[in-house]
């Protein structure tokens, strides 16, 4: 699979956390992540007890009690001691559907935790781009303070010659602190977003800060069919589910099996003294439950309602997952056309400015020009920026929903 971190040649990246090293240490810092893993080591537990549950278990036992004298003339003991080996009937029967349940509980356990996996991977994406292009927002920001500053030199200048009325002054004035303000909103979504990177990858916010280009690797889109394709073949969601339905059935076969009567067998060796005389030998001992009440078909109906839901929610899960790269490329599609219309608004807007700049130092725009065009260029080299960096998160993403 084609990294997400290289897909764009104009994007950098933070020289200390590529992306691929941000997905990893969000995966390994991530809460979610965390307990998907212990359920997944919980249910490796339980399918251990239930292999072992059709094991033979060692007996003991050990009696003492009164017992009658044959010659009436008082009691002597009964002192037995056995030792064997018994099995429940019960647990053999069980054992099978119960080791079944208990796999697809760990193999839907296994799959969860892949989910979970994933969209720590996403929010790393999202994390890694938003920081990213706060930095370059905030860059952007600082230069429109430059350009304002120049446009406010022009205007003073003008004002002084007499070519110009001190009211451009004024509008430069307003310009500039609008500049300064949208700098201080840019600094504080930088210093918001970086943060957040550094919280969930667990590294200093100081090293967010040196940069380098990514290397320029294509980047196609897959073709919907094959991609929804290989999403419900091989997405952990789907699997789970898939597990899940297995442990229904097998829970099915359990119930079934739950009227069976209780049974539990002890075979061993006796000795110890019987009315007076010392006994030893082989023993047996056969215990049998019958249930009065069963309660056989409630339990295979309420094992048939959860096998019914885990069905309904891989119907369900099928046609979210469907929707989602159907979404996702048509968004990374419609991304790479805003971005190229973005771009192209920007340079227009970027020779409009210069175009107004130069006849006002003419006298062939007034001050209003200037202010109007300086505003569209900012918003444009902003739109523009943000454009390409949601392209480049698009196209990120996709690499990590398509397996």
């Amino acid at each position: 699979m084609i990294l997400a971190s290289l897909v764009m040649a104009a994007i950098p990246a933070f020289v200390s956390l590529s992306l691929g090293d941000a997905q990893q240490r969000a995966v390994a810092n991530g809460v979610d992540v965390q307990t998907a893993l212990a359920t997944v080591r919980e249910r490796e537990s339980e399918l251990a007890i239930a292999r072992r549950s059709g094991v033979p278990h060692l007996t003991a036992d050990y009696t003492l009690a009164p017992q009658a004298n044959g010659a009436n003339n008082g009691t002597v003991e009964q002192s037995l001691f056995g030792v064997g080996v018994g099995i429940s009937i019960g647990d053999l029967v069980a054992q099978n559907p119960g080791v079944r349940v208990a796999a697809a509980e760990l193999l839907a356990a296994q799959r969860n935790a892949d989910a979970a996996v994933i969209a720590a991977r996403l929010n790393a994406v999202k994390l890694y781009f938003t920081a990213l292009q706060t930095i370059a927002v905030e860059r952007v920001r600082a230069d429109a303070i430059a350009g304002a500053q120049r446009d406010r030199g022009a205007a003073e200048l003008r004002a002084r010659a007499g070519e110009s009325p001190q009211i451009d002054v004024v509008r430069a004035d307003v310009t500039l602190a609008q500049a300064y303000a949208d700098y201080a909103r840019a600094q504080a979504d930088r210093a918001d977003a970086v943060e957040s990177l550094a919280v969930a990858t667990a590294v200093s916010p100081a090293s967010l800060t040196a940069q380098t280009s990514s290397p320029v690797l294509p980047a196609n889109l897959p073709a919907q069919d094959r991609a929804v394709a290989r999403a419900l073949a091989y997405r952990p969601e789907v699997t789970a589910l898939l597990a899940t339905i297995q442990s229904r059935m097998a829970s099915i076969t359990a119930a079934r099996r739950s009227g069976f009567p209780t049974a539990t067998v002890q075979a061993g060796y006796t000795t110890g003294t019987d009315t007076g005389i010392p006994v030893h030998g082989p023993s047996v001992t056969a215990h049998v439950e019958l249930p009065v009440a069963p309660t056989t078909s409630p339990r295979v109906d309420a094992a048939q309602a959860q096998l019914d839901i885990a069905q309904a929610q891989l119907l369900a899960e099928r046609r979210t997952l469907t929707l989602e790269i159907a979404s996702a490329l048509r968004d990374a599609r419609a991304q790479e056309v805003a971005a190229a219309a973005a771009e192209r608004g920007r340079a227009e807007a970027q020779r409009a400015l210069q175009a107004v700049e130069i006849g006002y130092k003419e006298g062939a725009s007034s001050s209003l020009d200037v202010a109007e065009a300086r505003r569209t260029y900012d918003q444009a080299a902003v739109d523009a920026l943000v454009a390409e960096y949601k392209r480049a998160q698009a196209l990120a993403e996709i690499q990590v929903i398509v397996p």
